[in-house]
């Protein structure tokens, strides 16, 4: 059956067991219990891989985000509450260890292993300044190393102009580099990354100048076009090379503020 075919046909198994339940004919009640958790999960074992779903018909649709974005069926909602009064460490969807060693191997260790991610880690340098840095800073540059080590490039490639923004952002608040604010959360939502004509310097122009602006200017435009959609995909070596690129722009933005 399709998913779709298959959503539907959960649906009725939902309906199903909350009849028997109001009906209280146990018999019925274990048996649509266990047909509609065996369908339930081997939706959800079939959508695990599953970027994009193609569902027409709009309940099945419905029914699919529910499902999978933690709202649930009616099912769902009453087996939580029981299991959350007798069992609550226990989700009920939750996998035994087998199916999810069966799992792993099928989507994770099939193509993946401890080998590729220790490799794509040791590929990619730590960021290099003479004081610290800002928690999301250093957060960020730990995400970009794990989506390269995990082959995510895209990801690697887009999370690094997400870098250069937080380092702009904490050299702005480390150097008081706007003194006549104080409150730097609204700082950043009013002051532009740019320099509109006319107006004064941006978040950009605030922290660089001369080579060093320039060179964050090209890195940052070439980084939008992941961000915005405009090219197909990254390659590992791109992902590296921008990686790098993207660490020496940062380093020689925080030693031109001293830090």
């Amino acid at each position: 059956m399709s998913i779709q075919d298959d959503l539907l046909e959960l649906a009725a198994r939902d309906q199903r067991l909350i009849r028997a339940l109001f009906e209280q004919d146990q018999t019925d009640l274990k048996n649509a219990w266990t047909d509609y958790q065996t369908l339930r999960k081997s939706l959800r074992t079939r959508l695990l891989d599953q970027p994009t779903a193609s569902i027409e018909h709009v309940d099945a649709a419905e029914i699919l985000r529910k499902i999978c974005g933690g709202d649930g069926l009616a099912t769902d909602k009453l087996m939580k509450r029981l299991l959350s009064e007798s069992e609550p460490d226990h989700p009920f969807d939750e996998f035994d260890d087998e199916e999810l060693w069966s799992m792993g191997f099928d989507l994770f260790y099939s193509w993946f292993s401890h080998y590729e991610y220790i490799t794509g880690l040791a590929e990619l340098r730590p960021l290099v300044i003479r004081s610290s840095v800002a928690e999301s800073v250093s957060r960020l540059v730990r995400q970009v190393k794990d989506c390269y080590a995990f082959q995510q490039y895209d990801a690697a490639y887009a999370l690094c102009r997400t870098v250069l923004e937080a380092s702009v952002r904490d050299i702005c608040v480390r150097c008081r580099l706007f003194p006549d604010r104080s409150d730097y959360e609204i700082l950043f939502e009013e002051i532009p990354w740019g320099t509109p004509r006319g107006q004064p310097p941006g978040l950009r122009d605030t922290v660089s100048s001369g080579p060093v602006r320039e060179r964050l200017q090209c890195l940052y435009s070439e980084l939008c076009s992941v961000v915005h959609g405009c090219r197909k995909s990254v390659t590992k070596d791109e992902a590296r090379r921008t990686f790098e690129e993207t660490i020496q722009v940062v380093e020689q933005l925080y030693a031109a503020h001293g830090l």
